[in-house]
């Protein structure tokens, strides 16, 4: 629910300054632009370096490869055993067609999806928990690992996650304001997310609950329009959805399912530091709020997704990895940031803390063969 610049404690709240109009409008707006730029570009400089120094991963071998085909070799390629990254792989057909085909232009394009990512995870924690805590979520996300890892990756899985946070910033919108236009412009981005990366639909299983959320606090009969429009939204993934599930099951059938150790590691995999994603999440943990329904929401974005994939792996085969569910992390850093409210020397800590314990890794991940380990790797 939205919070008021006057009312937020956050570690980062203005402080009250002069009754004239024009230095009190210059706060107004830089609290309403600096949660998002500011981690916005922290993400740029911290993805640019060694943008280029990793060797192709497998998958981005497959993505240069497969962009090479042109149109109608793509579709083909869908019908015999690719159609869930169909879709990216026309994207980056057109785009290497205009900026080439080095391994650093094809990352370029997870680079700004990253950045875009952090950008409206800034914005989303502005809106609903107040400036500061959209700040701090929006820093803790940059320096995370996981982050860097998949803004210098030539794949899906960054543009899902700036899909999927866009649509739940659409959400706790619309739910707020229900308008048409809002209505449509989530739909729109949950149709890119399920175009973008099917795995990333899990998504829904958060925004049905934070809608059922609302509908028990307000019985406002707008908030029926979210089925509907989740609904009509699945049906340009739908064919991807259908030929990829019968794809992906035959790939699994003689795999062994996910093992209790893949599940324990899961934590430090989902932020891509151990030691980090410990700090991170412990935070998260003790997340308090005037507005626990708020947290409740947040609390279930971030942890039903991964335990719906790890629950499926004991089942299936092993369908979990981390990168099908980034579009966790921004729930999981905002209920970290919600911790530190009030607490502006703790949470540039947290930050520098996180960030720190996070190097180990960040250089791993750039040294050339940074994207070439088990877990760069999709399944």
């Amino acid at each position: 629910m939205p919070a008021h610049i006057a009312d937020d404690d956050s570690p980062t709240r203005p402080l009250s300054g002069s009754r004239r109009r024009s230095p009190r409008r210059a706060a107004v707006l830089f609290w309403a632009w600096c949660p998002s730029l500011v981690p916005a570009g922290l993400a740029t400089a911290v993805g640019l370096i060694g943008l280029g120094t990793p060797e192709p991963g497998t998958r981005e071998v497959v993505t240069r490869a497969s962009a090479a085909l042109g149109p109608a070799g793509i579709l083909e390629l869908a019908r015999q055993s690719d159609a869930m990254n169909a879709p990216y792989y026309l994207l980056m057909h057109y785009w290497t067609a205009a900026a080439g085909d080095s391994i650093t232009t094809l990352r370029i394009p997870s680079l700004v999806a990253v950045v875009l990512a952090t950008a409206l995870t800034g914005e989303l924690g502005r809106r609903i928990l107040g400036p500061g805590i959209g700040l701090c979520a929006g820093l803790m996300l940059a320096v995370l690992p996981i982050t860097s890892r998949y803004a210098q990756d030539a794949t899906p899985y960054a543009l899902a996650l700036l899909f999927a946070t866009a649509a739940t910033l659409l959400l706790y919108r619309t739910l707020d304001r229900p308008r048409w236009w809002a209505w449509t412009g989530y739909g729109l981005f949950v149709a890119l997310t399920g175009l973008m990366h099917v795995p990333a639909l899990l998504m829904l299983a958060g925004h049905a609950y934070t809608v059922s959320s609302r509908w028990r606090l307000s019985r406002q009969p707008s908030l029926f329009w979210w089925l509907p429009v989740t609904v009509l939204s699945l049906v340009p993934p739908a064919p991807l959805i259908s030929l990829g599930v019968r794809q992906r099951t035959a790939s699994l059938t003689w795999r062994p399912a996910t093992d209790w150790d893949a599940a324990l590691l899961a934590p430090g995999a989902l932020t891509g530091s151990a030691a980090a994603g410990l700090l991170v999440i412990g935070l998260a943990f003790a997340a308090r709020w005037p507005d626990r329904a708020l947290i409740r929401e947040l609390g279930v974005l971030a942890a039903a997704p991964p335990l719906l994939l790890i629950g499926a792996s004991f089942l299936t085969g092993p369908l979990w990895a981390p990168f099908h569910v980034l579009f966790v992390l921004p729930p999981i850093t905002l209920c970290a940031a919600v911790a530190l409210r009030g607490l502006r020397l703790r949470a540039v800590l947290a930050i520098a803390l996180v960030a720190a314990l996070g190097v180990p890794q960040q250089r791993a991940i750039r040294q050339p063969e940074g994207h070439r380990t088990p877990a760069a790797t999709a399944p």
